[in-house]
């Protein structure tokens, strides 16, 4: 047990990364790794994705369901990934005026697993009353 957990605290504190939630100014080629010259997809500018921090040249990036590697990309707005997700949370509901209206527009938000939810309609919650 105890070289089970020998070698498990290495591979914990490898695989930590820190990742940035950040604002792309210009389309973004994502590549499958460092070395390969074929673009897996391009990322268009003014995009929030998921940069990682440690590299120079090349980052790594998530963006939707795509993960790859971006030969220095630019970028601004740099906000951790936690502080983000509470400001997303705070403002998440956004409610008709009219009383009379049965459903309720969500604006999109990031969950505590760092999933995202796409802008959608629910039912009004019911008063009591």
């Amino acid at each position: 047990m105890r070289r089970f957990l020998l070698l498990l605290l290495p591979i914990l504190f490898v695989s930590c990364n820190s990742y940035y939630y950040v604002i792309l100014e210009e389309d973004t080629p994502l590549y499958a790794s460092q070395n390969d010259s074929e673009t897996k997809i391009v990322v268009p500018a003014n995009s929030y994705v998921f940069i990682d921090s440690k590299s120079k040249s090349y980052r790594k990036i998530k963006y939707n369901n795509y993960k790859g590697w971006a030969y220095s990309p630019k970028f601004n707005h740099t906000t951790t990934r936690s502080s983000t997700k509470t400001n997303y949370s705070q403002n998440s509901s956004n409610y008709n005026s009219s009383s009379t209206s049965k459903e309720v527009h969500v604006k999109g938000y990031y969950r505590k697993n760092g999933s995202y939810v796409k802008p959608h309609t629910r039912s009004a919650p019911r008063r009591k009353g």
